[in-house]
Order: C-alpha cells, then sequence, then structure tokens
C-alpha cells in the first residue's frame, strides 16, 4: 500500500507540538514521516527522534519546499503562527491537520479557509471532544436510563 507523506511543523518552546500532535503519524501505517521543522535545534532533533522523522529543518517553508508531502501536521499551540504555516502549506498542495486553537482572528479564519477551499484541501483542526469514544459511550448509558435521571454534568477540560 503507498504511504501518504507527512511533515511536521513545531516550535519548542512555542507551543511545542500540541498534543502529541507531531507524534501520531509514526504509528500510522498508511504514513511515513518525511521531516519535522523546528527552530530550536535541540528540539527538532528531539522531534526527530520522537516522531521517526528522516530528515531535520530550521525552517518550515524550506521543509516544504524541499520534502512536497501530502499531509502536515501544524503543530504549535500558540496561534500568531498558525495563518502563515497555513498559507504556505496550502500553496505547497499540502492537506493539514493542526492543533487548536485555530488563529487570531476571523479575518485570518476566512483566509486560512479559502486558501484550502480554492485548492481543494483539507484542513482540520484537533478538537478531540467533537467526537470521541468515551462520548459515545457517555451518552449511550445516558439513553438508556443506566444510571437514572441525568440532572446535571459538569465536565473540565485539561487545563494546561
Amino acid at each position: 500500500m503507498a504511504s501518504d507523506k507527512v511533515a511536521i511543523i513545531g516550535s519548542t518552546g512555542r507551543g511545542d507540538y500540541g498534543h502529541v500532535l507531531g507524534g501520531v503519524w509514526k504509528s500510522m501505517e498508511n504514513c511515513e514521516v518525511l521531516a519535522v521543522a523546528d527552530q530550536d535545534e535541540v528540539g527538532r532533533h528531539k522531534a526527530m527522534t520522537r516522531t521517526g522523522a528522516a530528515r531535520v529543518y530550521a525552517d518550515y517553508r524550506e521543509m516544504l519546499d524541499r520534502e512536497m508531502p501530502q499531509i502536515v501536521a501544524v503543530c504549535p499551540r500558540w496561534i500568531d503562527q498558525h495563518r502563515d504555516m497555513v498559507l504556505a502549506c496550502a500553496e505547497h498542495g499540502c492537506h493539514m491537520y493542526m492543533e487548536k486553537p485555530f488563529c487570531r482572528t476571523l479575518g485570518e479564519a476566512d483566509e486560512m479557509i479559502q486558501a484550502c477551499e480554492m485548492r481543494h484541501l483539507k484542513l482540520a483542526v484537533a478538537h478531540i471532544s467533537r467526537w470521541s469514544p468515551q462520548l459515545e459511550m457517555v451518552r449511550k448509558v445516558i439513553q438508556a436510563g443506566e444510571i437514572g435521571d441525568v440532572l446535571e454534568i459538569r465536565a473540565r477540560g485539561k487545563e494546561d
């Protein structure tokens, strides 16, 4: 089976690699991690080991130019660079899986979405609770009446 070519953008010390967003690709059978980009030298070499990337780059734009991946994981959690990273990936024809939050403004969001739509690219944001096996199980237990009448649900995020 042909492998999807994946590149990973991280930023050690500035949002890092999301919530292990960079590491999931190594375990996927149909993906080959080509490279990782990080401005921090120590961080990019640690990421290379962690992700199984074949090569490392200090500049994500150079990585995109040289590697020509099909999918890019945009991992930094600080949003000040998300727009530029997404636009660069879109210009290179890459689908993206990106750490949340999306971006700083509605204007940036519109620009990012338009760049992807005009090239027929997919951009997914890592909102894990939109669908997760745990939530589906909770829904089934409540609907089956297994825990009685639910009067209130309280939930807490990761608080990080």
